[in-house]
């Protein structure tokens, strides 16, 4: 249980409002002009109408190399009259025909777009449904579109053909329409290869044939709105292997449909059962599975990594936090999908958190705090960079693990301690429920949905931790005298597009037998607390709970105790280093030991009654600390905590 003492006067909570009214006045502008800015870079091409369905066909064999031969249909409702419609193909495929109503129609190229004109030379009239199919074929595996977009390549036991075609890379090996506002209703999936292949991709198998030609036809059907980049197809000698998993509120159950390299069968049947926790976890967490009519599933491919393609993730192998990354996208980026790629946190900031979240649930809360811990030495060891994308064009820089990823999981981790665990989840099933029909969602709407349910203004939390660059840097000491302390909390923003963090900053005061967990509300860069403690502290732990992100360093001391003992280490627990403060004997020698008695640092000072010992190189643990002097030595125990 927490105990947080609150140290606010009513005095201090107005000039609290007031600093918060002028940062919001002084920097809302600013964001909100950096917004535009983005959302400029991101602006909405017009292609003149709205996608209903894909019928694709694909012809290829990795045996015989990686080139690709397609047809597909194009099923679409015109939004307002034109002339012509567009969609996108790399100008390095051909097109070799594009028929409407039986008859090649006229199109025009202009780079990777695609202008189709009817064939009967008439106007497109808006609310009109309408099709085409384009022929097309070509080698599309030396295009790069992001991470590969399709790719051939070879594993152990065979060749392998895959695409990802997150965030461009869709057009470079299919005719599509590459956009972030418009979902395929539903697709048909077509791959015709060699009889010795099998082939991964979205939705339910249908159909699965092999010819007296020796080739294989493989037919797969979506029935749910998905975002083009999320159409995927891979193609390899898989072997194949089905787990299913029970809901605890529902009869039916799911199969999770497994396609992997032969050499990986056994090990990966027992790697991916646990998919099987994590579906009914997220399930219970959020809102039930997004394709409970069809599946979930797994294609392995060579990518150094995974992808969450709707229905069957694409997977490197079978780790426990890959499952769960790509797991968690069927929810926040495939049910909801983000608006723009300014936006890309509430795909991999979510997905980057569920996976926490597991640690959370099915392992232990001290796992998952070691898991936020780590996210946070990462995100606090650069100075500079925010949530918001500073330039959505790059490839590497929107997917900024640190930024988009940690920073983004972060940035939900200190939303859920500031509203509330049930507040929390509760604003994030309404979320996905209010814009599951749409399926596409901005941080805005998520902001302001989140303020509905929590009743908490959240603009300067936004403000701060999607747009702001870097975090606060904390320095903060503490003395006890009796039962008085004094808390110093000084404060440096990493970054000046952030002025002042408004942050809570936890501190657990402790000493063998009694704790108190006391939070401080800073409203300034530098500023002084006085409090009284029940109880003579040894040592006070920075954020127990591990809920803030900034970069602490910590100190203080209990004058009593240094009155009282001949030699005082602090603070105990620490971090980075520990001081050793001595009443009256000098300080010649120090070595510190490991649980195993391995000497693991060792310094000399000559007489001194006072010193710093650099305690970065130790990990986590207890350690035994022994202290040479004029005519004794000392042995003190002390723990380390990264």
């Amino acid at each position: 249980m927490r105990v947080i003492a609150f140290l606010f006067f009513a005095s201090i909570s107005i000039l609290q409002a007031q600093i918060e009214d002028a940062f919001s006045c002084a920097y809302k502008a600013q964001f909100e002009r950096r917004l535009n800015i983005g959302k400029r870079a991101n602006n909405i091409e017009f292609y003149g109408y709205d996608i209903r369905y894909h019928r694709c066909f694909w012809e290829l064999n990795p045996n015989q190399g990686s080139n690709i031969k397609g047809k597909v249909l194009f099923q679409f409702k015109i939004e307002q009259d034109c002339d012509s419609i567009i969609f996108d193909l790399n100008n390095e495929l051909r097109i070799d025909s594009i028929i409407h109503f039986g008859i090649k129609t006229r199109f025009d190229r202009d780079g990777d777009k695609v202008k189709v004109f009817r064939s009967n030379g008439e106007i497109w009239k808006k609310d009109l449904i309408d099709s085409f199919q384009v022929y097309y074929g070509g080698n599309p595996a030396s295009i790069s579109g992001g991470f590969g977009a399709y790719v051939y390549d070879n594993h152990a036991t065979g060749p392998v053909i895959h695409t990802l075609s997150e965030p461009y890379g869709a057009p470079f090996w299919w005719p599509c329409k590459q956009t972030l506002n418009d979902k395929i209703d539903s697709i048909d999936i077509y791959v015709y290869t060699d009889s010795s292949f099998k082939a991964g991709s979205n939705g339910v198998l249908v159909d699965s044939k092999y010819t007296d030609t020796g080739y294989h036809l493989i037919h797969w059907k979506h029935r749910y709105p998905i975002t083009t980049y999320l159409v995927a197809i891979a193609v390899t000698n898989y072997s194949e292997f089905t787990d299913y998993v029970h809901f605890h509120n529902r009869l039916d159950s799911l199969p999770i449909v497994n396609y992997v390299f032969p050499q990986f069968l056994e090990s990966s049947k027992t790697q991916a059962k646990v998919t099987v926790p994590m579906l009914r976890l997220f399930d219970s967490l959020f809102v039930e599975y997004p394709f409970t009519k069809e599946k979930y599933g797994h294609s392995q491919f060579t990518w150094g990594g995974g992808m969450e393609h709707q229905t069957m993730s694409f997977m490197v192998n079978f780790s426990f936090d890959l499952i769960a990354h790509e797991l968690a996208h069927q929810w926040f980026g495939n049910l909801i999908t983000c608006a723009s790629w300014n936006d890309l946190w509430l795909n991999e900031g979510f997905a980057t958190y569920l996976t926490a979240l597991t640690h959370e649930y099915l392992i232990s809360d001290e796992d998952f705090k070691n898991q936020m811990r780590g996210m946070r030495g990462s995100i606090t060891a650069d100075p500079n960079g925010a949530v918001f994308p500073s330039d959505t064009s790059i490839v590497n820089v929107l997917f900024n693990g640190r930024l988009r990823y940690q920073k983004g999981a972060w940035l939900l981790h200190m939303l859920r301690h500031k509203i509330g665990d049930s507040l929390f989840y509760e604003g994030n099933r309404q979320y996905i429920n209010a814009l599951k029909e749409k399926g596409f969602g901005t941080t805005d709407e998520y902001k302001n949905i989140m303020q509905q349910v929590s009743g908490v203004d959240l603009d300067l939390f936004f403000n701060q931790w999607f747009f702001g660059e870097g975090h606060p840097n904390l320095k903060i000491n503490w003395r006890q005298r009796a039962n008085d302390v004094k808390v110093e909390i000084t404060q440096s923003p990493s970054n000046n597009s952030v002025p002042f963090w408004k942050i809570p900053v936890p501190l657990l005061f402790s000493n063998k037998t009694q704790t108190k967990l006391i939070t401080f509300y800073p409203d300034s860069l530098q500023q002084s607390f006085e409090i009284k403690l029940p109880f003579s502290a040894d040592t006070a732990i920075w954020d127990p709970e591990v809920s803030v992100l900034a970069k602490t360093s910590l100190g203080g001391v209990n004058l009593d105790k240094i009155q009282e003992d001949e030699i005082v280490v602090f603070p105990n627990p620490g971090q980075g280093k520990f001081k050793l403060v001595s009443r009256n004997p000098n300080i010649n020698q120090v070595e510190v030991y490991n649980s195993l008695g391995q000497l693991v640092l060792k310094d000399e000072f000559y007489g001194v009654q006072n010193c710093d010992i650099s305690s970065k190189s130790l990990s986590d643990g207890v350690f035994y600390i022994r202290i040479y002097t004029d005519n004794f030595v000392y042995l003190k125990i002390w723990s380390c905590v990264k």
